[in-house]
């Protein structure tokens, strides 16, 4: 039985340390100078994984934090920083490990590289629960599922009509100009969890989806420009696509009414709530990795 005991474990702690990239390239990030570059598929965003070579392009710790460990965007305590600079990261997975294990690989690479350091809470916070409205669902749920992959980066079409982005895990949106002078989210199959995780990111705090919904619907957003300063990617495209110009945001308390008026517009509402979330702390990071 004790060597049964001591074969596990060697086995065990063998495949925990095996969970490394075999080798990885960071380095910063340059963002998107013009359309044209975009267009000509000259820019990455996101994660794509074909084979043994994972790419994440132009990603920040707040974005590769989360990705490592599991959790939403909004589970992450951290210094305001870990959001400014963005970084594209290409590494090879170790030949007979799975493409599934990329996370625990980048939890490695983050450690080696930003010297991060984490510990786990359960905090009780704000958040908004995305329930449907008194009146009933407003909106078309679709006949058939955007399938998830393990991401394939996002594509990114930009004309006279607005700007398309697509791919990865999330559904396809479209940014166009709308008639009040803002703009529309349009998103043609999307889940309400996967709203919810929209939703998070123009709200002031996290929203959680309690509509207790499982299909694919289509949803329309119509949002002041002013409404969308916390998907920062979506606001350089919509830069680029004249779509508005963005300042940098002000101290004060965001309004989030126009914001809650579109998702009433939907047949959905927004409740305030307190909740226990899972949270990662970061105790340590550093802003520049080691040397690749």
């Amino acid at each position: 039985m004790m060597n049964l005991l001591f074969a596990l474990t060697v086995w065990f702690g063998q495949t925990a340390a095996s969970a490394a990239f075999e080798v990885a390239s960071i380095k910063k990030a340059r963002p998107p100078s013009s359309i044209e570059n975009i267009q000509a598929a000259q820019f990455h965003i996101g994660m794509n994984i074909n084979g043994s070579r994972a790419e994440y392009g132009f990603m920040s710790l707040a974005d590769l934090i989360p990705y490592a460990y599991h959790v939403k965007r909004y589970q992450l305590s951290g210094p305001s920083w870990m959001n400014e600079t963005r970084w594209d990261i290409l590494a090879k997975i170790p030949e007979g490990q799975p493409a599934d294990r990329a996370p625990e690989m980048m939890q490695n690479l983050l450690v080696e590289r930003f010297k991060l350091s984490i510990h786990r809470e359960n905090r009780e916070q704000s958040v908004y629960a995305l329930v449907v409205a008194n009146g009933g669902l407003k909106i078309k749920e679709e006949a058939h599922e955007e399938e998830p992959g393990m991401g394939g980066g996002l594509n990114v079409r930009i004309n006279n009509d607005g700007v398309a982005i697509s791919g990865g895990a999330t559904a396809t949106m479209r940014m166009a100009p709308s008639p009040t002078g803002g703009v529309q989210l349009q998103m043609a199959k999307i889940t309400m969890a996967a709203l919810a995780d929209r939703l998070a990111q123009l709200m002031d705090r996290p929203v959680v989806d309690a509509t207790g919904l499982k299909g694919n619907y289509q949803v329309t957003l119509d949002l002041p420009i002013d409404a969308m300063r916390g998907m920062t990617f979506a606001q350089k495209l919509a830069a680029l696509a004249g779509l508005g110009s963005f300042g940098v945001p002000e101290a004060s308390t965001p309004d989030m009414s126009p914001i809650i008026k579109s998702v009433k517009d939907l047949g959905l509402e927004l409740q305030s709530r307190k909740a226990p979330i899972e949270t990662i702390i970061v105790d340590h990071v550093e802003k520049i990795p080691n040397a690749n």
